[in-house]
């Protein structure tokens, strides 16, 4: 789990939200009297309570003294660089909940593995074939073992949209791995070799050979020979 307590009230640090290390902005917690239009009246701070906001996401982290507790954090890893965002928020989605209900982090990973096959040009109805589809144009066979193992395909997997009582954290976490490996070794590496491609010079057009024709040089026979009149009889 990750120790965020060196980061109280610093400016810059990783999110727990959105996992971006970015600036912060920090304010006191105060209380008030809420009555129906809002608050009434201000009160007073809330000694050691704080809240943290990311200039990225938006979203606050809630404080008791130097501890962070909210959102709950998460041993999770976070997602690749280059993971598509609407499957990104699933997956930081299933981050925030897989301590207190990895199946149900399991599930919203199984959503984001399907996600990704589209996102990828498969169908995402079936994502064992699906996977032996992206292992014919490259992806290592391990993943398909792997998923298989994490309960994602074979004959007892579960469905997408599926919750079952066998998911644990470590099928959890076997997922975001998964997840992970899978866009790293699909659009991590198209990436990595697009830019490789372009800084290589590019190579010059081979030059078209002109086809010279033989000219016959004529015998001095052909040459020097008058031809005979031809003498016509009637």
């Amino acid at each position: 789990m990750p120790n965020l307590t060196l980061n109280f009230k610093k400016k810059i640090f990783q999110c727990p939200h959105c996992g971006i290390s970015t600036k912060h902005e920090w304010y006191n917690l105060a209380k008030g009297k809420i009555a129906k239009n809002g608050i009434n009246y201000y009160e007073a701070f809330i000694p050691n309570f704080y809240l943290s906001l990311c200039s990225k996401c938006k979203r606050y982290s809630v404080w008791l003294n130097d501890k962070i507790i909210y959102p709950d954090l998460s041993f999770a890893p976070w997602p690749t660089q280059d993971m598509p965002l609407d499957i990104k928020d699933g997956y930081l989605e299933a981050r925030g909940v897989v301590t207190s209900s990895p199946k149900a982090s399991s599930a919203l990973l199984r959503m984001c593995l399907r996600n990704l096959m589209i996102h990828l040009g498969e169908s995402g109805k079936n994502i064992e074939l699906d996977i032996s589809n992206l292992i014919k144009k490259g992806l290592p066979k391990k993943f398909h073992h792997a998923l298989w193992a994490a309960g994602v395909i074979g004959a007892g997997a579960t469905k997408p949209n599926e919750i079952t009582l066998k998911d644990d954290v470590d099928t959890a976490i076997a997922l975001f791995n998964l997840l992970n490996k899978i866009v790293e070794a699909t659009i991590s590496q198209q990436k990595k070799v697009k830019r490789l491609y372009t800084k290589l010079p590019k190579p010059k057009p081979a030059r078209k050979k002109k086809r010279t024709r033989k000219r016959t040089k004529r015998t001095e026979k052909e040459s020097d020979v008058i031809p005979k009149p031809t003498i016509l009889y009637r």
